[in-house]
């Protein structure tokens, strides 16, 4: 009986000491655990410091937290080489400081210690386009997609990389899907807009892109700019016209802007204001030969001949394969009543393949027809 007991108090002794063993390991793994979240936060609000400086202008400061951050995660390389975080960690601050090449590096080597984060696949994707990789970059978003569906910046990314290498309709969805997850994400619209814009597909469309850019966030100013345009070719012109006021109100050097605001107002008649543009992008650019052909005709259509055929002379003298300078030059004659030179100008814009030349020399012109 006393062996017994003996042997029963031994059991329990070793399995008292096996578990506060167990207990100790455990708790040194807590420890530990603990002691690199400690790190990893205290990196982290170093690059959020790094990040209000940024937005200060202050990019002194900025790289200064930066270089903090680095320390604190490399502090985490040193006690452990195989961890995934340090790795990962240090890659982001270099995607901040636009070291992409070894941005690109620190990702591979988290990605091969742990292969299961999708942002991790994300990030060197975005490296990579910084890098000109575009290949590999949309590998990399696609594989993060397999990880994860539903992350809106990496369909954000792929729809971008589509979008450059003109596959229209894959982008168009790479878009849609960042939308579905999250709908007012205003950098996706105003590419969408773009997209609708470039592709000549719904000016409506691309107007209501930008009008919830502009009301997400009213420094994106930029959407003003195309949201003028996007009337302009729907043929709004007084709409264009204010959505590019206010763009320039903004950006008063934006020649673009200008051209596009000045042949605004030469399309709803108010010929004095286009003027005033056109000379402000002359002044600016003298060679700019479309705004010389736009201020042409707006002279014209103010009964100054002369002055509107001596613009109408030095664009197609800078540039003489640019048809609209003819059909403008002709119309400017045909109000002058030289329907002879009119004619000839028509001509001449026909032979460039302009389709509206034949459309006019089939009104004014029509005896004289090839």
């Amino acid at each position: 009986m006393k062996q017994q007991l003996i042997f029963i108090c031994s059991l329990l002794f070793i399995f008292t000491s096996a578990t506060l063993f167990a207990q100790e390991e455990d708790k040194a793994k807590v420890d530990t655990l603990d002691a690199n979240t400690i790190i990893i936060r205290a990196g982290n609000a170093k690059c959020d410091s790094a990040a209000a400086h940024e937005k200060k202008k202050d990019l002194k400061g900025a790289n200064r937290y930066y270089a903090d951050a680095m320390k604190e995660y490399r502090k985490l390389m040193k006690k452990d080489k195989e961890m995934f975080a340090p790795y990962y960690y240090i890659a982001k601050v270099q995607m901040k400081t636009k070291d992409y090449k070894e941005a690109i590096e620190n990702y591979t080597k988290a990605i091969i210690l742990d292969s299961t984060h999708d942002d991790a696949f994300r990030d060197r994707g975005i490296a990579e386009v910084e890098m000109q990789k575009f290949a590999e970059a949309k590998k990399d978003f696609n594989y993060a997609l397999s990880l994860n569906a539903n992350d809106p910046l990496t369909y954000y990314q792929r729809g971008k990389i589509n979008e450059r290498d003109k596959n229209k309709q894959p982008c168009f969805e790479d878009y849609e899907s960042a939308l579905d997850l999250k709908p007012n994400y205003p950098e996706v619209l105003f590419r969408r807009g773009m997209l609708y814009v470039n592709n000549k597909q719904d000016y409506i469309l691309a107007v209501g892109d930008f009008n919830k850019v502009t009301l997400l966030d009213s420094t994106f100013y930029i959407a003003y700019f195309w949201k003028g345009k996007a009337y302009y070719l729907g043929a709004d012109y007084r709409s264009a016209n204010n959505e590019l006021t206010r763009f320039l109100q903004i950006d008063s050097n934006s020649i673009e802007a200008m051209v596009l605001r000045g042949a605004s107002r030469l399309n709803y008649n108010d010929f004095s204001n286009a003027i005033r543009d056109f000379d402000d992008i002359i002044k600016l650019e003298p060679k700019n030969f479309i705004a010389l052909t736009n201020r042409g005709l707006a002279k014209g259509q103010l009964k100054n001949f002369k002055g509107g055929l001596e613009d109408l002379d030095l664009a197609i003298k800078i540039k003489n394969d640019y048809s609209p300078a003819y059909i403008n030059r002709a119309l400017v004659k045909y109000m002058d009543k030289d329907k002879k030179g009119a004619c000839k100008d028509l001509h001449l814009a026909d032979g460039l393949n302009n389709a509206k030349a034949y459309e006019l020399l089939e009104k004014y012109c029509k005896s004289e027809v090839k």
